[in-house]
């Protein structure tokens, strides 16, 4: 049997060749650019995904305050940012790389450079929540309002140190009853161990001037006083009153300054 074909190491090679390249004809290049060799001469032809997202940044910061959210999106933000504001999460996130419309088209983006406003109550507000919901001693009540006084508009500063003087003078007597005023506070009748007894007036509500969050603005909020006389004295304290409905309002309205502040539009959810 004759072979006429003509044989040489050469054509050898470049059989070799030609097979290694269509068992594997792919060539990655990275960043999503790839190449492939295809029959009819072996072309080099762009095989690459058209619909591939570029190179992006990833990068997620968290900050302490609206002011360093609003200063950081201004400096990252471009068409494609969004503000999305979570109550439940306590965050206020600027996604700043936001899948968008571009001529009637969604462009889809890699959504990973953010930065998140997460909410911390101030140290005033802390502060009083921690008194708050809890009964406590004569002393330990009026110790807490003389060191935190300034957060109280109503009633008046030196009023409120009056009864804390007079609530700090009448420890180790015994409570009988209480009765309201006119103007609505309270007057508890205590007997000493002489069987002296008078009075002692306190406010049935206490209102404070004190921010809800850090770096914020203060706002009026009303805490509703509460009593209870015992054997041993009598045990003081106070509740919120809506305060939850401020600091929606108040979380609201942050977010609201900070798409004035950006130029960013709000959705008010959970991305």
């Amino acid at each position: 049997m004759n072979d006429t074909t003509d044989y040489s190491p050469r054509h050898a090679l470049d059989a070799s060749i030609d097979a290694a390249r269509l068992a594997n004809p792919l060539i990655d290049h990275g960043a999503g650019r790839a190449h492939a060799f295809v029959p009819n001469g072996y072309t080099l032809q762009d095989v690459s995904n058209p619909d591939r997202l570029r190179d992006h940044i990833r990068q997620s910061i968290t900050v302490d305050d609206r002011e360093s959210l609003t200063s950081y999106a201004n400096r990252f933000s471009d068409v494609r940012s969004i503000l999305i504001a979570d109550y439940d999460g306590g965050k206020i996130t600027g996604h700043l790389d936001w899948h968008h419309n571009n001529e009637a088209k969604l462009k889809p983006q890699h959504a990973s450079h953010s930065v998140t406003l997460k909410l911390r109550d101030s140290e005033e507000y802390l502060r009083w929540s921690k008194m708050e919901g809890e009964m406590h001693s004569q002393e330990d009540f009026a110790l807490f309002i003389e060191e935190n006084v300034a957060d109280v508009i109503n009633p008046d500063h030196s009023v409120l140190l009056e009864i804390c003087r007079d609530l700090e003078a009448t420890q180790g007597v015994s409570f009988k009853t209480g009765t309201r005023l006119d103007n609505g506070d309270r007057t508890f009748l205590y007997e000493t161990q002489t069987h002296v007894k008078s009075e002692v007036a306190v406010p049935t509500e206490i209102g404070l001037s004190i921010p809800l969050y850090n770096g914020e603005n203060p706002t009026d909020i009303r805490a509703k006083f509460r009593f209870k006389p015992t054997a041993d004295g009598l045990l003081l304290g106070f509740r919120w009153h809506r305060v939850e409905y401020q600091r929606q309002a108040t979380f609201r309205e942050m977010a609201i300054i900070a798409s004035d502040d950006t130029g960013l539009p709000v959705v008010f959810g959970r991305a």
